[in-house]
């Protein structure tokens, strides 16, 4: 779609911070702290959709190969498709994979991995459980990828979470994982 497009029907979304720069598409979430980023040519069709707060919103279509994925963006959220776990986890790994929802908002993302990463600390948890809870976590993440968020804080909290279980996934290579995993070890130095 064309930039003024996109800006035009993002307007109708109050509190969002929209702009384009150097060719980009930002719309910035200022109640989540966080931007997705994305190529305008990208975007198949921006229009209106109820959300259950009955305030404004806008669904965008964004082309990532052959899928089609909804980034719907809301007064104070945004929500996405989770990645698909068979996408993530190691070939013939043997793991028990939880419900997913079909869509995820980042609010509702970061308040589940960060309660998880506190009750890992505060309760003896069954290692499967919170594995199956890890990857449905890290589906969360990926699905935020996909659409050009970058969830620093999230990933933070399912590092941390990660690092507490002994029963570890065994995930497929994912050189966008690691890049994120490095910037979440970047802000923890600068936190010192």
């Amino acid at each position: 779609m064309r930039s003024y497009e996109l800006t035009e029907a993002l307007a109708e979304v109050p509190g969002v911070e929209v702009t384009i720069r150097r060719g980009a598409l930002h719309i910035h979430q200022p109640a989540l702290g966080d931007t997705a980023t994305l190529d305008p040519d990208d975007v198949t069709e921006a229009f209106d959709v109820y959300v259950p707060t009955e305030q404004p919103a806008v669904q965008l279509d964004i082309r990532r190969g052959h899928e089609i994925l909804p980034l719907i963006v809301t007064v104070q959220d945004l929500v996405f498709t989770p990645a698909y776990a068979d996408d993530l986890i190691a070939e013939h790994a043997e793991l028990l994979v939880p419900a997913m929802p079909t869509m995820i908002a980042y609010s509702e993302m970061h308040r589940d991995v960060r309660a998880l990463g506190k009750a890992v600390d505060a309760e003896e948890l069954d290692p499967q459980t919170i594995a199956a809870t890890l990857l449905a976590h890290r589906c969360f993440l990926r699905g935020a990828i996909r659409v050009g968020l970058w969830p620093v804080r999230v990933a933070a909290w399912w590092e941390y979470t990660s690092s507490r279980t002994p029963h570890q996934i065994p995930m497929r290579p994912d050189e966008t994982w690691d890049n994120l995993l490095a910037d979440v070890a970047k802000a923890r130095q600068q936190a010192i």
